[in-house]
């Protein structure tokens, strides 16, 4: 019997998809190929980890654009070769990580002409959604009504995609994930370290960690007003990450005189494990996040996690007083309030760090993820 084709079309191939992915491509009943619009995007410093790839892809040739905004990061990219690439591999199957670029619009148009099935991916939820209105809303509405099956990052995703139309019956829910039994172990080790106790000695002795870029709507600027309120000397704030609000950042702590607040740069993904390790509570404050995959990351290495309620991944992985607690980003006091009660418990959440990793590690691995993408490749 032929193998389906089933061909994905992304924006880039970050590392914490190729686990998903050659997962896929170890699926018996069909083959697997990748092509990405770019090898990296100017927000997402990621290098491409090619000695970890086991699945066949291409990276096409492009123009990339990319800016940066209040409330958002725009990339554009213009790539040519894609239809010709689609041709040589004839596949059954396209599915698109998103609708937001020409590479997608054009995979699409062409499962309609040559009478493809076409799968829509789709991680942005009513709270992420940049339009409302417009053209660009309008085409969206038809490519999302015109898809055959659809597969979701969590149950926002979900819920997006049928107020834009959507049926419920062909919309498989999936979560967006990492490989959490790698930060698992690899925290783990640093735990286990011999010089651990005293590198974890030169901070405060309640420290939160915060691993993204450093822009707007992040929100880290609340959690270090927030910070400037309690002022107390035994909370620590890791900063891992960068982005063009960096130097202003640095500047407020300098002038509210936040002496514990760490800038650590950017990591790869190989270099957060320290970090996840050192730390005691993970703190995502964002306006705006379709997901937030630091969440998966840290809940895989035990740490409770503070999460912004416009964040994803805060319905799907946050079991509320348990692995870590909700807030609004935009209210401060809260976030002080939230914090000094966190610090007030760190000893019961030590206590069960290991309860939050494994359950983390059991929920929330790449097979479920992997699961939504096969249920929806087995529908036809």
């Amino acid at each position: 019997m032929k193998k389906l084709k089933v061909l994905l079309v992304t924006n880039i191939i970050p590392p914490y998809r190729i686990p998903l992915f050659n997962y896929l491509q170890g699926q018996s009943d069909y083959s697997f190929k990748v092509i990405a619009l770019a090898e990296r995007e100017k927000n997402c410093e990621w290098r491409l980890a090619k000695e970890q790839i086991r699945f066949d892809y291409k990276i096409l040739p492009g123009f990339h654009k990319f800016s940066w905004s209040k409330n958002y990061e725009m990339t554009i990219h213009l790539n040519w070769g894609l239809l010709k690439a689609i041709l040589r591999y004839n596949p059954d199957i396209i599915i698109t990580s998103s609708y937001n670029t020409l590479a997608h619009w054009e995979a699409f148009m062409y499962c309609k002409v040559f009478k493809k099935k076409y799968i829509l991916g789709n991680g942005t939820t009513l709270l992420s959604a940049r339009s409302t209105s417009g053209f660009k809303h309008h085409l969206k509405r038809f490519i999302i009504g015109s898809a055959d099956q659809y597969i979701t990052y969590g149950t926002k995703a979900a819920e997006y995609l049928m107020h834009m139309g959507a049926s419920k019956k062909y919309i498989h829910i999936g979560i967006n994930t990492v490989d959490v039994n790698l930060f698992k172990e690899k925290t783990k080790e640093f735990n286990r370290a011999k010089n651990f106790r005293e590198e974890r000695s030169k901070y405060p002795k309640f420290l939160m960690l915060y691993v993204g870029q450093l822009i707007s709507r992040k929100g880290i600027s609340q959690v270090l007003k927030a910070l400037s309120k309690l002022h107390d000397p035994n909370i620590g704030l890791l900063i891992v990450g960068d982005g063009p609000q960096e130097k202003e950042l640095k500047q407020f702590c300098y002038k509210q005189k936040l002496e514990n607040v760490y800038f650590e740069g950017f990591r790869q993904q190989e270099n957060l494990f320290k970090y996840y390790a050192l730390a005691d509570v993970l703190i995502l404050p964002s306006f705006k996040e379709v997901w937030g995959l630091v969440v998966n990351e840290a809940l895989a290495c035990g740490l409770y996690v503070l999460c912004s309620d416009c964040a994803g991944s805060a319905f799907d992985l946050i079991k509320k007083g348990w692995n870590g607690a909700l807030f609004n980003p935009h209210n401060m006091k809260e976030i002080a309030l939230l914090i000094q009660q966190t610090k007030a418990q760190i000893r019961e959440l030590h206590a069960h760090r290991e309860a939050i990793s494994e359950h983390a590690c059991r929920e929330f691995r790449i097979e479920r993820s992997a699961k939504a993408f096969l249920d929806a490749i087995e529908a036809f």
